[in-house]
């Protein structure tokens, strides 16, 4: 429970922050045992207050209301008091003296501006479990509702909705309306903004029902964002104007107290209200599981941070039959996933990411959202089955039909190139490889596909493509951000070199493994049916040899693999060409896997190339295997003179041009549903993927700020060597650039 000293100590601080705009009265009309007297005394004196305030500062110009408890009705009581209406209906009625300001309506002739309550009984506090310490027994209920006017007097009465001043309805049913000589809700209307704070956890005098202006129904379950800056801030909702006029109240079979409440709710939610709710009871904990134990979320942002008054709808996945036997449909509040697993005693919690699934509540209504898919960059297996997952998950789950395709990657926004995406027309999309929208590289204008976007009326935007594409995802969603558009940017991570930083593993990486075993393969079985036989295999990877490690430590036919992240050099002692020798000697034959983006510097001088990029701003690489085939046959041939039978096999575009494998297949669905619940639940500037198993929203600046590549200081490079027993090559002094 706040105190008097608590409010004045808020006061000052307020003032402090804000010496020259703002002045603050605290109220000393209504204390003590005045507190009894009943809702309209105690409003009639606070209006008195209020205007002896503004006799004796002139220069105020505007005035808000901060309410507690039964203060929040005295306030709603007094501004009915002090409404003034306009002083002219009509503009065009007015004279030329007349000002703006005395066209509007006013609170004792100052603009309203914030009516905001704390814990506030607008639905009274009898019965129905309004009085959290009488604990809901009906016995309580009913002997309070005959005793409390002996304790609380007349604000008792008003309280229990059990007053009866010459036959009127109670106080609290005509402050619902203009009663009288009492502007009630004309007054509150007038005001800038209404909030309700409420305290989830009750503060055992008055109930959250009671508090937050809601039905039983309505109270919601504590939504899934942990506030940095207040942690005791459980749940948020901008509640919109209700038109109440064409509406019937809520039947009940109860007794006609429920009839009365009903009343109230509706009465009340004729008016927008912003509804907070607390929890102080968790806030302790809260707090320490953000700062005490070094626990950082590392938080992605929603359409709320810029749209602070969009409404949130209930999931339709509580009505979906597929998630009827799912004990646990919804993310729970507080969910989160650590990205390092592997801790010391006593050390730091350290960063988590927001776990990914649905959402109790969510931002768009299915019959409003217009989703568009646009995939950019290289080729990648699976890239159709995001694509399917995608459309499938929004119709399915949410009931949107409205998906478009955009085709040619970013320049297919503003070439108006699109296509309609159903269920059916994407069936059987993800057989095939490839991408069903096109692709392209480069052509991303953020102020080009933004004006589209919102030409277009697309409120959703699934961005499918690698660290370049991300990038240009951020720009998309920055300029959302700043144009205030209602529009959620979610970006699946695409690269089969699995070099997007954070996460696991990006999709088509299990895939082109796979199919990098058959070229391996192949090699093996050539070199191994001829004498000498060298055998070299290039595989993808520009800056990380993920696909080459794996590829090798999953065929076990490979004698050395070449990666960018580990240096290597050919001749002189412990080099490439002597382990080549020693292995020819040995077995007869070798296996050699090299990626696309090893030794790059070598061929780059024997070529004397220049530095030459893509459209998305890569390096242009030289063919670093047709140049390492020549180099081990001119050494062995011209120095060695010796004969061996060369065979080269590049699997590039064949690996890429794939359809995913089952493993991909499933991941691609995971990733595509997860982006789908993202951003219905209204976040944004995100992209999805697994971290430690388990897939989290990830801002988009974390996976683009440097690639993922192997470490070759980690166990897994060392069982590699382990494997191949080849030199690590980290031994020499001199690197031979050959």
């Amino acid at each position: 429970m706040i105190s008097n000293t608590d409010w004045k100590f808020g006061a000052e601080q307020f003032v402090r922050t804000l010496p020259d705009k703002v002045f603050v009265h605290c109220s000393e009309k209504n204390m003590f045992r005045l507190t009894l007297d009943g809702v309209d005394v105690m409003g009639d004196r606070l209006a008195e207050e209020v205007l002896e305030v503004i006799q004796r500062k002139p220069n105020l110009q505007k005035i808000s209301f901060v309410a507690h408890s039964v203060g929040g009705l005295v306030a709603r009581y007094a501004i009915g008091r002090l409404y003034r209406p306009p002083k002219k209906e009509n503009v065009e009625d007015s004279t030329n003296g007349t000002s703006i300001d005395d066209l509007k309506a006013t609170i004792g002739g100052l603009e309203p501006m914030n009516f905001i309550t704390v814990a506030t009984p607008h639905l009274g506090s009898r019965g129905n479990k309004q009085v959290p310490f009488l604990f809901g027994v009906p016995a309580f209920e009913k002997a309070a509702n005959l005793l409390i006017h002996w304790i609380f007097k007349r604000t008792g009465r008003h309280l229990f909705l059990n007053d009866d001043d010459e036959g009127q309805p109670p106080l609290l049913k005509r402050m619902i309306e203009d009663y009288g000589d009492c502007f009630f809700m004309s007054a509150l209307r007038i005001f800038k903004r209404r909030v309700a704070y409420s305290n989830v956890c009750y503060d055992h005098i008055v109930g959250w029902r009671t508090s937050s202006i809601r039905r039983t129904i309505e109270l919601p379950k504590w939504e899934d964002y942990i506030n940095k800056e207040y942690p005791h801030i459980v749940y948020e909702e901008h509640c919109k104007a209700c038109d109440t006029e064409q509406s019937e109240l809520i039947s009940t079979d109860d007794d006609s107290f429920d009839k009365l409440e009903e009343e109230l709710v509706t009465g009340l939610s004729r008016l927008s209200w912003e509804k907070v709710d607390a929890s102080f009871h968790t806030c302790r904990q809260r707090a320490r599981a953000l700062n005490d134990d070094g626990f950082v979320l590392e938080d992605v942002p929603h359409l709320t941070d810029f749209l602070p008054h969009l409404p949130s709808y209930p999931n339709p996945l509580h009505h979906s039959h597929a998630y009827a036997i799912v004990k646990q449909t919804f993310v729970g509040p507080e969910d989160a996933v650590a990205q390092n697993i592997v801790v010391h005693k006593d050390s730091p919690r350290g960063v988590h990411f927001r776990r990914a699934g649905p959402r109790e509540k969510v931002y768009f209504m299915p019959e409003e959202v217009r989703a568009c898919i646009v995939t950019c960059g290289g080729l990648c297996p699976g890239i159709n089955t995001v694509i399917r997952e995608i459309v499938c998950g929004l119709n399915y789950m949410y009931g949107v039909d409205d998906v478009l395709g955009i085709l040619g990657g970013y320049r297919g926004f503003y070439s108006k190139n699109t296509i309609n995406l159903t269920p059916k027309v994407v069936n059987d999309i993800h057989k095939r490889g490839g991408t069903f929208l096109c692709t392209s590289r480069g052509g991303h204008d953020t102020n080009k596909i933004v004006d589209n976007i919102q030409d277009r009326r697309i409120n959703q935007v699934y961005i499918i493509g690698g660290d370049g594409t991300q990038r240009g995802a951020a720009l998309i969603y920055k300029e959302v951000e700043k144009r205030g558009l209602q529009v959620a940017v979610a970006g699946i991570p695409k690269t089969i070199d699995n070099d997007i930083a954070v996460i696991d593993k990006s999709f088509g990486f299990d895939t082109a493994v796979e199919e990098a075993q058959r070229a391996i393969n192949a090699a093996h079985v050539e070199v191994e049916s001829v004498e000498n036989g060298v055998g070299i295999v290039k595989l993808m990877g520009r800056y990380s040899g993920f696909i080459a490690m794996f590829a090798t430590l999953a065929s076990r036919d490979v004698d050395c693999c070449l990666i960018p992240e580990s240096p290597f050099y050919l001749e002189g002692p412990g080099g490439l060409f002597e382990f080549i020798e020693q292995r020819i000697k040995e077995n007869g034959h070798m296996v050699i896997v090299i990626a696309e983006g090893a030794g790059q510097e070598y061929v780059a001088q024997a070529m004397q190339a220049a530095d030459e990029r893509d459209a998305s701003g890569n390096r242009l690489l030289l063919d670093v295997g047709l140049w390492l085939t020549q180099k081990v046959k001119d050494h062995f041939t011209k120095v060695k003179k010796m004969e061996i039978n060369m065979k080269y096999i590049d699997p590039t575009y064949m690996i890429r041009a794939i359809p995913s494998n089952a493993s991909d297949n499933i991941y691609c669905s995971l990733l595509a549903q997860s982006a789908v619940h993202g951003a219905m639940a209204g976040y944004t500037g995100f992209t999805v993927g697994p971290v430690n198993s388990r897939h989290a929203y990830i801002p988009i600046a974390r996976v683009t700020e440097a690639p993922n590549t192997v470490k070759v200081t980690d166990r897994m490079w060392a069982r590699l060597l382990a494997s191949t027993n080849q030199p690590s090559f980290l031994n020499s002094n001199e690197m031979l650039p050959m």
